[in-house]
């Protein structure tokens, strides 16, 4: 992946998020089939220290276990159904489903500033797959990605994600990790998407599922555009 997009890209939230279970291979293999640009994914470590791909830190919203996942080994959650018969994957299984068919946005579920070796661990899988090329490195942690962008020698780019949720640290909320990190790209909500474009960053904005709302944002400069339903808006990439 070039530091900087050479068109705009679209990527499907947590694949095709609208149509199969979110962060599962059956999702990734219809952005596949789609021949969507790129897939966003999250990642973090489970018990038993392997890459699992899954948003949440806890079981509770889809699959209604009230389990973390740092708490459970790899042989427990691969048991676990979170919809439609699908299981819990690992990056790996990820990677070597979609190979070097789409971009990869890794967001990077890091909490506090204690180096568990996530980063690192990302990064040798990619350099294993030789996938690095193929990925943008993506947090709201802006520990987290100082740390990929020190070890990787900046050698891959990397996007600060934001927003004014109040789930999120109050100060981490209008991008201000940014003067920490200095990324690559920024990834504000479609909420806060105007408010960052004074900032002269490459912007990648979420979640955008209506195609009119698409089109703006792209009329504005958007460069990338992640989606739960990126069929919908294909034909505006294709154009």
């Amino acid at each position: 992946m070039q530091k900087v997009f050479d068109r705009p890209i679209l990527f499907g939230h947590r694949g095709c998020s609208y149509d199969h279970p979110e962060n599962t291979l059956a999702s990734f293999k219809a952005c596949l089939d789609m021949k969507i640009d790129g897939i966003e994914l999250d990642v973090q470590k489970c018990k038993s220290g392997e890459l699992v791909v899954f948003h949440d830190f806890d079981l509770k919203r889809i699959a209604g276990i009230d389990r973390r996942i740092d708490e459970l080994d790899y042989q427990e959650l691969k048991r676990i159904d979170v919809g439609d018969g699908q299981h819990i994957p690992l990056l790996e299984e990820v990677l070597d489903l979609c190979r070097d068919t789409v971009l990869y946005d890794i967001e990077m579920k890091a909490e506090g500033t204690a180096n568990l070796g996530l980063e690192a661990a990302v990064l040798a899988l990619l350099e294993t797959k030789s996938l690095k090329s193929r990925a943008l490195l993506s947090s709201f942690n802006p520990i987290s990605l100082l740390r990929f962008k020190r070890i990787s020698k900046n050698s891959i780019p990397t996007a600060l994600i934001y927003s004014d949720s109040p789930s999120v640290p109050k100060i981490l909320r209008h991008g201000q990790g940014r003067h920490l990190v200095r990324p690559t790209y920024l990834k504000p909500p479609k909420e806060q998407f105007d408010q960052a474009r004074a900032w002269n960053y490459q912007l990648c904005t979420w979640t955008v599922d209506d195609r009119d709302e698409a089109a703006s944002l792209l009329e504005r400069g958007a460069k990338g555009i992640i989606s739960n339903n990126p069929k919908a808006l294909l034909a505006l990439f294709n154009a």
